[in-house]
């Protein structure tokens, strides 16, 4: 990335003085208590790359997981960007929100969210919230930040700077930066392309630099005024390609990274639209997968040093005790598991399956672990709760503020919903998960059935296995019950948004039998 890019941290100011007073109609008080909220999030970062799962190293993270929260069944429930990202930001499906796959490509189905919408960050401003934007935005490509909620944007990424009002440029040293290609791709019908490299220069030159610095400086200015603050920094990498400076690179060696079992997946007895996806990047040996998962790691790392500088200047503050700080991702990542790179088609865990860390020291005890279910839309919903704010307008997540008392409490879900539409080309997926199997029912090919108990790496379809029929049939009655619950136009819901009709049998029941619970529990 050129320095010109790397110089375009900006930091803008939202309207008039007029509609700054209109937009704090509801008036904060000089004894506000409630919460601040920071919220730093990757993009494409794989769940096993915290707290030693592997062998990346993210000590900054692992510290706030030391001091806080950790989610070990955290999920997103979109693997692609902008999907996702609009669903954290209103809490709500794509059907309710209008974003069904990637805003800014040719294919989009739209490239807006509804005009309708409400986002946290609206309710949080509206209710005296200073609210802070940084990096990249891509739930819209129609509309800004500033539009949805938030008084302060800086370093926008994916964003029409057409539609930004004014600029203020963060100081950034001004250090020479150079950029080795090492590992290049190419499809079918397409040209070569970069996939992984590194670079040579200073941290304070990067672009995760820059990202921080802006993301610090607003925490700063919100920290001098006496109002509650929201502030997010999203950091547009590790996802491909991973460009790491070579002193992180240097911290790993390739020989030394284990090749997971997906890796060897025959694809037997799954949709052969996965088989074509790992094909499409040519003959795949370990050895790539070990490379390529090393300048990976190393570029986590990286981001990590980073994170730790923001998390260190708001622990210098006073304020980190009644500070909400989260770090996750929009999304997973296949780094070459079923020789498969970027999100793909795949409903694996690597894109699913989401890191996901809260320390609140006002009101999470350090070191805490949850192993139930929870999704990424669901920080909207918290949100709101730790805020004091009414509900988002469509439940489609939950608060996890039970849980920071009780990590294991006894009456949460026990499944979950995921939805994809397909990225560049369109087709239907609709996931339930539980604690210990998947679901995945394809409209373009068979469904999948994984029992993650026993094949973590997802290498056997479950689906036509007499010994697992109970099973199959128990998920196909809970993908049912998710699909009806949050009024998914291919269920069977009665109150569709999306079309203002019932679904009809075109729709899931076409292809999916509808199944039968299990009244005992499932071993």
């Amino acid at each position: 990335m050129n320095q010109k890019l790397f110089r375009l941290i900006v930091i803008f100011i939202l309207g008039s003085i007029a509609l700054h007073s209109l937009t704090y109609a509801q008036s904060y008080s000089s004894n506000d208590e409630r919460p601040n909220i920071l919220l730093i999030i990757m993009d494409g970062q794989e769940w096993e790359t915290i707290v030693n799962r592997s062998i990346c190293n993210t000590p900054n993270i692992n510290r706030l997981a030391e001091k806080g929260m950790l989610f070990n069944r955290s999920y997103t429930a979109n693997p692609l960007c902008c999907p996702s990202r609009a669903m954290l930001l209103t809490g709500a499906y794509p059907w309710h929100n209008g974003v069904y796959n990637q805003v800014h490509s040719a294919p989009s189905v739209s490239r807006d969210m509804r005009h309708d919408v409400i986002t946290y960050a609206m309710k949080a401003r509206k209710s005296g919230y200073n609210t802070g934007y940084v990096g990249k935005w891509h739930a819209t490509n129609e509309r800004t930040p500033i539009e949805l909620g938030y008084n302060m944007v800086g370093a926008p990424a994916s964003v029409r700077n057409e539609l930004l009002s004014s600029f203020d440029y963060i100081d950034q040293k001004n250090k020479d930066i150079s950029y080795t290609p090492v590992k290049t791709f190419q499809w079918p019908g397409s040209e070569p392309f970069g996939w992984w490299g590194f670079r040579e220069g200073e941290d304070e030159s990067t672009y995760e630099w820059g990202m921080a610095e802006t993301g610090i400086q607003i925490m700063k200015q919100f920290i001098g005024e006496d109002k509650p603050w929201l502030l997010e920094v999203h950091i547009p990498q590790p996802v491909h390609p991973y460009i790491p400076l070579s002193k992180y690179l240097q911290r790993y060696n390739p020989a030394s990274i284990p090749i997971p079992d997906s890796f060897y997946d025959s694809f037997k007895n799954k949709p052969a639209l996965y088989r074509r996806e790992a094909e499409g990047f040519g003959k795949i040996t370990p050895e790539i997968y070990q490379q390529g998962k090393a300048y990976y790691y190393a570029h986590i790392e990286q981001i990590d040093a980073q994170i730790g500088r923001i998390i260190e200047e708001l622990d210098k503050t006073g304020q980190a005790e009644n500070t909400i700080v989260i770090t996750t991702t929009d999304h997973g990542n296949n780094v070459g598991e079923h020789r498969i790179w970027g999100m793909g088609p795949m409903p694996a865990e690597s894109t699913y399956r989401i890191p996901m860390v809260i320390r609140w020291p006002k009101k999470i005890k350090p070191g805490i672990i949850s192993n139930h279910l929870v999704q990424l839309h669901d920080l909207a919903h918290t949100f709101t709760d730790v805020m004091g704010l009414s509900a988002l307008p469509f439940a489609d997540g939950r608060s996890l503020v039970p849980l920071f008392e009780q990590p294991d409490k006894s009456d949460w879900r026990d499944h979950i919903l995921c939805v994809f539409y397909g990225g560049e080309y369109l087709y239907t997926q609709r996931i339930a998960i539980t604690e210990r199997y998947k679901y995945s029912f394809n409209g373009f090919d068979f469904d999948e059935c994984y029992d993650l108990g026993e094949d973590p790496n997802e290498l056997y379809n479950i689906i036509d296995k007499p010994e697992y029929k109970e099973v199959v049939d128990d998920m196909r009655a809970r993908l049912y019950e998710l699909m009806n619950q949050y009024e998914d136009p291919y269920g069977e819901t009665q109150n569709s948004i999306s079309t203002g009709k019932p679904p009809n049998r075109w729709c899931a029941p076409r292809y999916l039998p509808k199944g039968k619970r299990i009244s005992k529990t499932i071993k």
